[in-house]
Order: C-alpha cells, then structure tokens, then sequence
C-alpha cells in the first residue's frame, strides 16, 4: 500500500470508529452478534510442519508423528550432507597446499622452521 492508501484507510477508520459511538444499543448488539458469527466461521490456519511439494501428502496421509519423523530424517539427511561436502573440500585444499609444498625447490622442514617464516615476512620477494 502507498503512503497515500494509508492515509485514506486511517481516515475511514476514525469516521467508522466515531459513528459507532453514536449506534443505538440494539444495532450494536447485531452488530457484535454478526462479527462473532463471522469470526466463527472464519477459517483458522493450522499449525504444522509442511514439506515443499509433499505438502499435501504429508498433511492428509501421514499423522503428525509421521510428519515430525520425515522431517527429522530430512534435517539429519541434510546435516551429514553438509559434514560430507565440508569434509571434501577441506581435503581438496589440503591436497592444493601439498601440491605447492612438493613442487617447490625448499624442503618441507624448512617451513617449520620459525627463523624461515621470519626471512619471508621480511624478504623483498614476498612482496610480489
């Protein structure tokens, strides 16, 4: 809604707020009467869990055990997928950094080696 839609809705609602003040007894007893009966009728949402494409399976076929069941297998499902992808990626980068290690002219033991890490800091050729 604009600004300007607002503004109109406010204004209605102070008049309709206003002329039921002026409303005989009788007439805002029907009146109350009505929204009950309306608010009666009115459909209430459920509360649940609901899978994205199952959702209408899950909620008339499945009982309410069922359902938390089907999502808790997802939600581990996905959690160990996760483990797993992160697992492969840190081994992929692992295997980067030996790839790099192997392939240079230095000795592994000379990264060990803190004096090394200290001409590196301080060497013109770690600037590139």
């Amino acid at each position: 809604m604009s600004n300007e839609e607002l503004k109109v809705a406010y204004k209605v609602r102070q008049m309709l707020n206003r002329s039921t003040e002026t409303l005989d007894d009788d007439i805002a007893g029907r009146l109350f009467a009505a929204r009950q009966t309306a608010l009666g009728r009115q459909k209430a949402p459920v509360a649940g869990l609901a899978l994205a494409g199952l959702g209408h399976f899950a909620s008339h076929r499945l009982p309410a055990f069922g359902r938390t069941v089907v999502t808790a297998f997802a939600l581990l499902l996905g959690v160990v997928f996760a483990y797993y992808w992160n697992h492969f990626e840190q081994a992929a980068e692992n295997e980067e950094v030996d790839s790099a290690l192997l392939s240079d002219d230095l000795p592994p033991a000379a990264y060990l080696d803190k004096g090394f890490q200290a001409w590196l800091a301080h060497s013109p050729q770690s600037s590139r």
